[in-house]
């Protein structure tokens, strides 16, 4: 899950959580306003015979608040719905409201996202596939810190 500590890491709190099978990916800050923050979840299990990657778990999620209350942004405004697998998430820096998802999901809804609004609205930049191989290693996303369009 999330965890956040509000006095330099002496004690800490458990902010999201999902199940046992979920963990959190990325945590990624508006650097414009610290307040405002996007994580990602992810369902997945690893043996030394398997990788079960996906499930109910994973997820995107957004709060205003710095953490005291979480929306799930999954499956609405064009975020993608059904099993979801691993996402990143990037707030831009150059651009205010730009947020970027690399988003593991099934068929053509796998991809990269972009949002102008802080989630409102999303749209579907790219399907390649090649964005998500072995997304146990390699699906991360950053928004570039001096062109908002990258």
């Amino acid at each position: 899950g999330v965890f956040r500590s509000k006095d330099g890491g002496k004690t800490w709190q458990k902010v999201l959580y999902r199940n046992a099978d979920v963990g959190a990916v990325d945590v990624s800050m508006d650097p414009n306003n610290p307040r405002i923050l996007f994580a990602t979840m992810w369902q997945t299990r690893r043996s030394f015979w398997n990788l079960s990657s996906g499930g109910p778990g994973s997820g995107l999620f957004r709060t205003f608040d710095g953490g005291d209350t979480w929306e799930e942004l999954s499956g609405r405004n064009g975020l993608p719905d059904g099993v979801l697998g691993k996402i990143g998430a990037s707030v831009s820096k150059v651009q205010r409201g730009r947020v970027y998802a690399l988003i593991e999901a099934e068929g053509d809804k796998i991809g990269l996202y972009r949002t102008d609004n802080y989630g409102g609205r999303w749209i579907q930049v790219s399907q390649n596939r090649d964005l998500i191989h072995r997304p146990w290693y390699y699906t991360h996303v950053f928004a570039d810190t001096g062109h908002a369009d990258t």
